[in-house]
């Protein structure tokens, strides 16, 4: 069965017909600022040309060919983040309270726990990818962002249901697709899809949605997505779904005009590229009958990095795990025996030898209120690696650097020597 036979199974054939020009027109850009870094009135003055997305706070659509927003030194410091609008309204569906416990079961690039943790940053995370080679590049990303409050984990989860049962308040499953709506962002998707992918795809999903049914609590609520436009990965996953589990329900979305709804599920919401402004999508969502209780937040308190706690205002509570060297402090205590655990909440910095060294993802974790204002020159410099000298009238030890009121890393004065840790990999 070729691709647009297989679309009849819930669509007329002028809504095939457009839905497959629409392919074939230029793809969309967008990006959603972390107004933790950076504010909207701030960025729209640096970026005039860009236009808000109505759909989504602080989300915006350019033009890839006057803004290289990739290429930008404000992306490699976490002030936004680039994924397609379709992608947003995902994460963003759900309505997340302070300390709720939250799961987004096939997390990596981290485009939709960004989302998450942009629209409730005291909400805990546990991003997990199969893939571990993905899950660094989400680690990386959380990173950027400045997150503390994300776990991240790599590991297959049907073999931690029990560890995991009724955990969480939220659970995010974008799940693996035969990814037809990715066909016009990524050309070998087209070439790759064939309708034994999509009823392959199908059983994976199938597994997949019953193991996040068993790990969310009574009252939870997940949302479940695929970038496919195939009935069979989309409709026919949920109804089966639905006839299973007479407990749980379909919440019901505000609608809008650019969404299309199936005669079949009309509550859930497909995002094709003929009728709405970004890519494609489909979710739903879903919720679980009874009441959900929720856990007090876990507060402790770190080890000693006093120094660099007392000057950038660490007013955060929470427990500490070493890892080898590595320090880490986090609010999560989600049960991770067994479990390959990339990064528990905020990476602190490395221990070795007794000596202390603070990570880049402390730098933008921590407020710039009393970073080291750089010059642009300076700026230049830090970006290049460049070891430079400034006047500061500090003791010597590490100090964050910032420009325009964003932290860009950690230096570290050696009478007003400023020895430069940016990333290796980040400079330019």
């Amino acid at each position: 069965m070729n691709f647009k036979e297989h679309l009849k199974r819930y669509l007329s054939e002028s809504e095939i017909n457009n839905l497959i020009s629409s392919l074939t027109n230029e793809r969309t850009h967008f990006l959603i600022l972390n107004t933790n870094k950076m504010n909207k009135e701030q960025f729209k003055k640096e970026f005039p040309n860009i236009k808000e997305f109505a759909l989504i706070d602080n989300a915006f659509s350019y033009d890839d060919n006057e803004y290289h927003f990739g290429k930008n030194y404000y992306f490699d410091n976490g002030v936004y983040y680039i994924m397609d609008s379709a992608s947003m309204l995902v994460s963003n569906s759900l309505d997340y309270i302070d300390g709720e416990n939250v799961l987004d079961m096939c997390a990596a690039p981290g485009g939709k726990s960004i989302i998450a943790c942009l629209k409730n940053r005291n909400i805990n995370l546990l991003s997990n990818d199969l893939s571990y080679q993905r899950a660094l590049i989400l680690s990386s990303n959380i990173e950027k962002m400045g997150f503390g409050n994300v776990t991240i984990t790599s590991t297959d989860l049907s073999r931690h249901i029990g560890q995991f049962n009724k955990t969480f308040d939220h659970i995010i499953l974008d799940a693996p697709c035969s990814g037809s709506a990715m066909f016009r962002k990524l050309e070998e998707m087209e070439k790759d899809w064939t309708y034994e992918k999509v009823l392959k795809c199908q059983n994976t999903q199938r597994i997949l949605i019953e193991n996040a049914y068993l790990m969310l609590k009574e009252g939870g609520s997940m949302v479940y997505s695929t970038c496919s436009f195939s009935y069979e990965e989309d409709e026919e996953i949920i109804l089966e779904f639905l006839k299973n589990h007479d407990d749980v329900h379909i919440v019901k979305l505000e609608d809008n005009p650019q969404f299309f709804h199936s005669k079949e599920l009309p509550e859930a919401i497909h995002l094709f590229p003929s009728l709405f402004n970004g890519e494609g999508q489909f979710f739903c969502v879903l919720k679980k009958d009874g009441i959900s209780l929720k856990e007090e937040k876990y507060k402790g308190f770190t080890r000693d990095f006093e120094k660099i706690k007392d000057s950038y205002d660490l007013n955060f509570a929470s427990d500490e795990l070493i890892n080898n060297t590595n320090l880490y402090c986090f609010n999560n205590r989600f049960n991770l025996k067994g479990i390959s655990t990339l990064r528990n909440g905020l990476f602190v910095g490395e221990i070795n030898k007794n000596i202390f060294k603070p990570s880049f993802h402390l730098a933008h974790y921590l407020s710039s209120n009393n970073s080291i204002i750089l010059n642009d020159e300076e700026r230049k410099m830090y970006l290049h690696g460049d070891t430079f000298n400034k006047l500061i009238n500090k003791p010597n030890g590490f100090y964050v650097v910032s420009y325009n009121n964003i932290n860009l890393g950690f230096v570290k004065n050696i009478n007003n020597t400023l020895k430069n840790f940016y990333p290796k990999g980040l400079r330019h």
